[in-house]
């Protein structure tokens, strides 16, 4: 039974991926068909990241009340109905965009905070890694499917079209979930079921313990290093390989699936590796081959440097993000687990509403120089090394001084 669960959340999480590719993919495309800016796209963004952070904040008040079945369920179907809409927005009205992104947003913030500590929880490392492979899945086929109606040829015409049918996905997923609500019940009653002695007695964690610890502040910083990273690549890879490289918008669309793609293979190879491996290690391998991706991005001389480059920066990507939300519980303790994970979801979102847009716009101002990308995620990675291995220092530190009783509360 929580393995057929296990499948469904796998199938959200590919829903959570379609609509994230999207918008990097397609707006070049987009721009040109509907005589818009280029850094538009930015703006758009970063009023869906606004919208994702309301909902994550309030992600552990809406799960207790409605429980993680029917945020997922609703937040999938928003997702949907925004993407229907975003397919139907034609020249002179580009406005819509951003009333669009207001659904867009308020379902991925919650579908994110949900099942990420809820799979955190219950399951172990290997699944956190295929849970957001499934999201590479997810957002590798988008562009895919995208670059395979746009018409470079006509203006850039049939993006429309491409948005409408990853909707059509989107609106298939949110089917599958509401057949499949009563396994998230018999789920819940076999939990109820548990010899007294099995259950631990969960304390009240308040918000204010969390702000007393440092480490929650470094994790914030370290999550945005990250997410913005992650997003600032998506969403001007298409920008990169068409402004910056001279490709068509229908081959810069296509092209954007390789990031996504070094993303997807990277986390199926790291399902397996994670249970060898503790998630600070996890991290240290994907930062390290993140490095060698950007360095081999920034050669100018052939095309291939930078397909290889965004692979391997890709990959690099692969292992950190479950990492982070794997080592949650360990950071912060079970109980505070949903409290962290919605405030972390809020803040990486954060990372999302500011860096993309400010590199769209400082693109822009240097004459559409989108080649400048991989400098941005030099500078987002090095934050991020920094960081992480300062809150290792001081958990190492933590964990010696904790009793054999104490250690349970966060192991």
């Amino acid at each position: 039974m929580s393995i057929l669960l296990l499948l469904i959340i796998y199938i959200a999480f590919i829903s959570l991926g379609l609509p994230d590719s999207m918008l990097g993919s397609s707006f070049p495309a987009i721009a040109e068909n509907l005589n818009i800016a280029s850094d538009m796209a930015g703006y758009i963004a970063l009023t869906v990241s606004a919208c994702t952070i309301v909902s994550s904040l309030f992600s552990a008040k809406l799960i207790e009340k409605f429980s993680t079945k029917w945020v997922v369920f609703v937040s999938v179907l928003l997702t949907a109905t925004g993407l229907v809409l975003f397919s139907q927005v034609k020249e002179g009205y580009t406005w819509l965009f951003f009333l669009i992104a207001v659904p867009m947003g308020l379902g991925a913030g919650a579908i994110d905070a949900a099942l990420n500590n809820y799979v955190a929880l219950h399951y172990k490392a290997i699944h956190m890694n295929w849970l957001h492979c499934s999201w590479g899945i997810g957002a590798s086929i988008g562009p895919m499917i995208l670059g395979s109606f746009i018409d470079s040829d006509k203006a850039s015409a049939g993006w429309d079209k491409g948005v409408l049918i990853i909707s059509i996905i989107q609106f298939s997923i949110a089917l599958i979930i509401l057949i499949s609500l009563p396994l998230w019940n018999k789920m819940a009653s076999k939990e109820n079921n548990k010899p007294k002695e099995e259950i631990k007695q969960v304390k009240k964690f308040s918000y204010k313990d969390l702000f007393k610890n440092p480490v929650f502040y470094l994790s914030m910083i370290g999550f945005f290093g990250y997410c913005a990273l992650e997003t600032t690549t998506g969403l001007w890879t298409g920008s990169f390989f068409s402004y910056g490289k001279g490709l068509s918008t229908s081959k810069a669309a296509t092209l954007t699936s390789v990031f996504y793609l070094g993303i997807t293979v990277g986390r199926f190879i790291c399902g397996p590796i994670s249970l060898k491996f503790k998630e600070k290690n996890m991290m240290r391998i994907g930062e390290s081959i993140l490095l060698v991706g950007t360095v081999l991005t920034m050669i100018p001389f052939n095309i291939w440097f930078s397909i290889i480059g965004l692979s391997l920066i890709g990959i690099g990507c692969a292992p950190i993000y479950p990492a982070i939300i794997r080592s949650t519980p360990y950071r912060f303790s079970k109980e505070a687990s949903q409290k962290a994970m919605g405030i972390e979801m809020a803040i990486a979102y954060c990372g999302n509403l500011s860096i993309p847009p400010l590199f769209g716009l400082i693109a822009k101002s240097l004459g559409n120089n989108f080649s400048i990308l991989p400098y941005m995620i030099l500078a987002l990675l090095l934050l991020m090394i920094i960081v992480h291995e300062i809150i290792n220092a001081i958990l190492q530190k933590r964990d010696v001084a904790l009793t054999e009783e104490e250690k349970k509360e966060y192991f």
